[in-house]
């Protein structure tokens, strides 16, 4: 082995790190954005007055962060679409690089590569939804959060996408759904880094509505997380970890971004790196990011990770980024105010409903559960649904399905098998739960497309020394058992492969349906196909093609 190259280290941070601009975010372990609503505080109870059961409505497109491309509407319908969103709780943004943003919304006639030459760039994020103004129009008039399925634009994707040799998670976002707090680059889990992509092949490439063979070997979804391979490079992961959530808080996104690839390849990698040219000769590395990466290996440090942490505003955005409601614009723009610490935000901050929860829990809503108080929670919630009628079905998912020691939230999904019995079980399962304290506040509800309800919420088990835990609570059709059940056990490195590998066989996949004869032109889909019958969810792995997973093998 040659001698390890000797490299001078710059503290210079004037310039970024060179990398490939990514056209994705891994969104896994993610947060909601701040919403955009009026402070109202909410109960559910029996006797729920109209006005109360109304302040949900209010605030049905609180989750949206959305950026208006004016290309044939107009002025005076933007500034309606504007007033409209603000009004139900959403908000504008006007930077398409803006981590929050969650949707990009234009005219109905705007196709994908018109809509890049538009905004002059080369790709858009496939974390951000891309919707026609009927989707925010038809949520306006059915004052509900419509699902974006029939509204979205499709992608084209990229030959050199496809050519990935190894087991790469597919780029796009965990089916088509709301998604339980906004984008985060950085999580606590390092199979849910998003390097690569498993991408359909061909640009503007016609599909003819017929499912297509294509060969499951290296994708993510066709392989098991039970056995992964060991990171010989941790104590160079971790800090270069810290670094990239602190360049996401202060919205250097792509050099986050950059990080992140870089971080994937050194977790893949067979050894520990012993030179800096090994790290140099790394896909994604260049000298800067080698210069790092080798100073973490001789000193065990990494100065500029120092420098940025010490920093007091720095520190800031790292703290207010972490209170559930308050993405990191709406950290940095605290820390712009003067703010400096929770008091500072408790005493000083304009805050909405949700910032207000999720500061009054800060701690406790930032500690992870063990697996044992889930199951707890999970047994107070069945309850409440076999209370209402004894055939209910109702489970948790998530991390806890994924057979996970801790869990950072609880997500139960509450199905009847007749197909029917389901409807009306939603406000009678909260009012239940509201009444036994068990419930103790209310974040997001939403009936956005009548048939699947969401509710998400903070609970408290009984009993002294508990800490208020986060729990979603979802009710679906039986119908869209099988698909939600996949959809919200996740991971989401996970459910991106699923979906995208959908995409490529001329199928679409969602929490709601798996459906064939999809035809796209352009990378626009053309119509929604026809739903395949899934019962369970092997039926829809075996749809696929693939071997069944089951859940503690779909940790990625």
């Amino acid at each position: 082995m040659s001698a390890p190259r000797k490299r001078h280290i710059s503290s210079d941070s004037s310039q970024k790190e060179p990398c490939k601009r990514s056209n994705k975010l891994t969104t896994t372990d993610t947060k909601i954005s701040e919403c955009g609503s009026p402070s109202i505080d909410i109960q559910i109870n029996t006797n729920a007055s109209t006005t109360e059961k109304s302040d949900f409505r209010d605030n049905f497109l609180c989750l949206i962060k959305a950026l208006i491309v004016p290309t044939g509407i107009g002025k005076a319908r933007i500034s309606i679409f504007k007033k409209q969103l603000e009004k139900y709780g959403g908000s504008f943004l006007s930077d398409l690089n803006d981590a929050e943003l969650t949707h990009v919304i234009v005219d109905d006639k705007v196709e994908f590569a018109r809509l890049l030459n538009i905004l002059k760039v080369q790709n858009i994020s496939e974390d951000i939804e891309i919707v026609t103004t009927q989707w925010l129009s038809s949520s306006l008039k059915d004052h509900t959060c419509k699902d974006t399925a029939s509204y979205c634009i499709s992608r084209p994707s990229t030959k050199s996408d496809s050519k990935k040799s190894e087991v790469e998670p597919c780029s796009s976002k965990s089916f088509n759904t709301i998604e339980k707090p906004a984008a985060q680059i950085i999580c606590n889990d390092s199979s849910d880094y998003d390097s690569g992509s498993d991408r359909e092949t061909g640009v503007a490439e016609e599909r003819q509505g017929v499912t297509k063979n294509v060969p499951c070997g290296s994708w993510v979804c066709a392989h098991s997380s039970g056995n992964p391979r060991p990171n010989f490079n941790k104590h160079i992961t971790d800090k270069l970890e810290a670094l990239a959530k602190t360049y996401e808080n202060t919205n250097d996104r792509w050099r986050a971004l950059g990080y992140a690839k870089a971080i994937m390849t050194l977790k893949k990698h067979p050894k520990a790196i012993a030179t800096w040219e090994e790290a140099k000769s790394l896909p994604g590395v260049g000298e800067k990011l080698a210069d790092k990466i080798w100073e973490i290996v001789e000193s065990g440090q990494l100065r500029k990770l120092d420098e940025l942490t010490s920093q007091e505003e720095i520190q800031a955005i790292n703290l207010f980024s972490d209170i559930w409601g308050a993405g990191a614009t709406t950290a940095r723009a605290w820390v712009a105010q003067g703010f400096r610490t929770l008091d500072d935000i408790r005493t000083k901050a304009h805050l909405n409903r949700h910032q207000k929860i999720g500061l009054q829990y800060y701690e406790e809503l930032l500690d992870r559960m063990p697996r044992s108080e889930a199951a707890e929670i999970e047994a107070v919630v069945v309850k409440a649904a076999k209370d209402i009628d004894e055939n209910m079905i109702a489970m948790a998912c998530g991390s806890f399905r994924r057979g996970k020691a801790t869990c950072g939230d609880v997500d139960v999904l509450i199905t009847h098998p007749d197909g029917k019995s389901h409807k009306g079980v939603f406000t009678k399962i909260l009012t239940s739960l509201h009444q036994t304290g068990f419930l103790t506040d209310d974040l997001v509800r939403q009936e956005d497309n009548g048939h699947q309800k969401k509710y998400l919420g903070v609970c408290l088990l009984p009993g002294e020394g508990r800490k208020h835990r986060r729990l979603d609570i979802i009710v679906v059709p039986y119908s869209e058992f099988a698909c939600s059940k996949l959809y919200f056990t996740g991971s989401a490195h996970f459910n991106r492969s699923m979906r995208h590998l959908a995409g490529k066989m001329g199928m679409s996949l969602s929490e709601h349906s798996l459906n064939t004869g999809v035809t796209r032109k352009n990378g626009q889909k053309l119509n929604e196909g026809v739903p395949l019958q899934t019962p369970t969810e092997d039926s829809v792995f075996q749809h696929l093609g693939l071997k069944y997973r089951p859940p503690e093998e779909r940790d990625h």
